[in-house]
């Protein structure tokens, strides 16, 4: 009788234990504030740029961040300097060819070494695939990520909305010749790191 009773309360705790799965949020900032910068240094040439247009989805879980997993996707031809000719020289075929590669994204594939702030930031490892102009490599970066529930609506630009914000940033520079970006071009005039500064809001609405 008293191993049944023990058996019970343990069926019960289980039952009544909180439970968490991952969290579906959508990258697309539906406020279209947040994005990316990049920046091209060279003897010759700097060059300055940012972009909008991030989307994809990143499933978050609280409880467990390194079981986090997701991919960021930028739309190719979303890409902008502040020059309109080295825009349309930019995403055109010579250079990013956003018609025949239209994305350029980063998969997540291992989340490790985390660490939560006081201020309840999660900061990690981060390895993915990082893929562009036809060319996929494996990278590593550090990442953090701010998990805000509840904060939609003080966010604003969804009315009406209640849900959860994740903001996610990143600094990380990738080689334009590992991924075939105007391999002969010397670099003395356009240079071959690209230093990229993500930082960008996603959500999860709750119905």
């Amino acid at each position: 009788m008293i191993v049944k009773t023990f058996a019970l309360i343990a069926v019960a705790a289980t039952a009544l234990a909180p439970t968490s799965a991952p969290m579906s949020f959508d990258m697309k900032d539906p406020k279209g504030v947040s994005g990316l910068s990049f920046a091209i240094d060279s003897q010759l040439e700097p060059i300055r740029g940012t972009s909008g247009a991030v989307s994809g989805t990143i499933m978050f879980d609280a409880a467990n961040p390194a079981n986090s997993s997701g991919k960021i996707i930028v739309q190719t031809a979303e890409v902008k300097t502040s020059s309109e000719r080295m825009t349309e020289r930019m995403i055109g075929d010579a250079c990013l060819d956003a018609e025949k590669y239209p994305t350029i994204e980063f998969e997540i594939t291992k989340v490790s070494n985390v660490t939560k702030s006081a201020n309840g930031v999660y900061s990690a490892d981060v390895a993915g695939k990082f893929s562009m102009h036809g060319v996929s490599k494996n990278i590593n970066i550090k990442a953090t990520a701010s998990h805000l529930p509840d904060m939609i609506q003080k966010r604003g630009g969804m009315p009406g909305k209640k849900g959860d914000v994740l903001i996610i940033r990143s600094k990380f520079s990738i080689n334009r010749l590992d991924y075939a970006v105007m391999p002969d071009f010397p670099t003395e005039v356009i240079g071959d790191k690209v230093e990229v500064d993500l930082a960008s809001a996603g959500v999860m609405v709750r119905e």
